[in-house]
């Protein structure tokens, strides 16, 4: 759906922003552009948006060239900038209406939106009197006027407390869950990112790094793998799991067994636990993104290195 075939952008001056960056993002996909300050993530997004046109290479959005296509390919996405500015003695209700005026958008969408997002309570309130957390959530909510197929959230944790962070992802992860719509979150922390995406762009210095789905990445770069199975007898399973040589360690929990795996035997664990579930042991299991942190540190650290 999103490809960037060998981008550069150059700024009036010679500073230089991307240098022949390459990647796809997949539909429906949920994905974290990532990378330090400065790395070039704002005008990945730009780019994607039509905001800014390549200085050589080739950017596509659903096969259109979005500098030439703008209003076919804008009025399919959705913006959150990273630092947005909204009028603070306006209703959060007149402030949505007048973004789906200029949108075109009945005005019936405001009030799904902000159902959406969990604002409906505060459409009457002016912006001033909103928490930084809950501003966040109208930012959102202006993102998602006209129902976009793809949403682009510039560091949207960015000068939010940690439970506000923490609410405003899983957020993301709900309107992902039950929207279908493709997400690209840029940011510089990681942790974070942690449980909400499964697809990542490592970018720094202008230069993307490498991408892929985080399973790919992990089969990539990390030794171990970890796997988080359900199971009604998780004791049971624990006992079981470790009498194969290949996994490296057993976390039980209440309903689930947490098990650390050798990367080159994923495909042997994966046959066992459906085995297991043959059983009767197992309810479901996946692939636990919990590389995140150490993926970039092997990808970025070691292009600084």
């Amino acid at each position: 759906m999103i490809e960037f075939v060998d981008v550069y952008k150059v700024y009036k001056g010679g500073v230089v922003a991307l240098q022949g960056a390459s990647f796809t993002v997949p539909s429906g996909t949920l994905a974290c552009l990532l990378g330090p300050n400065g790395a070039g993530k704002t005008t990945t997004m730009k780019l994607i948006m039509g905001f800014l046109r390549p200085s050589s290479g080739t950017v596509k959005v659903w096969g259109l060239e979005p500098w030439i296509y703008e209003k076919e390919v804008r009025s399919r996405i959705g913006f959150l900038p990273e630092r947005p500015i909204y009028p603070s003695n306006v209703r959060v209700y007149t402030f949505l209406k007048h973004l789906a005026n200029l949108r075109r958008v009945p005005v019936s969408d405001v009030h799904r939106v902000s159902k959406l997002v969990g604002i409906e309570h505060l459409l009457d309130r002016e912006i001033k009197t909103l928490s930084r957390g809950y501003v966040q959530r109208v930012g959102i909510a202006q993102a998602l006027l006209g129902d976009p197929e793809l949403l682009l959230l510039d560091e949207p944790t960015a000068n939010l407390d940690p439970r506000a962070r923490r609410e405003i992802l899983e957020l993301v992860k709900v309107l992902h869950r039950d929207l279908g719509v493709t997400i690209i979150i840029s940011s510089h922390i990681i942790p974070e990112l942690q449980e909400v995406a499964r697809y990542a762009i490592f970018i720094d210095r202008g230069k993307v790094l490498d991408h892929g789905s985080l399973e790919e990445l992990a089969r990539k770069y990390v030794a171990n793998a970890i796997y988080v199975i359900e199971s009604s007898r998780p004791r049971d399973l624990a006992i079981e799991l470790l009498k194969k040589d290949y996994v490296r360690g057993i976390y039980v929990h209440d309903d689930r067994v947490e098990v650390h795996v050798d990367m080159d035997r994923v495909n042997d664990l994966e046959e066992y636990i459906k085995e297991l579930a043959g059983r009767g042991m197992v309810k479901s299991y996946s692939f636990r993104t919990a590389y995140l942190g150490e993926i970039y540190e092997k990808i970025v650290g070691s292009s600084h290195g």
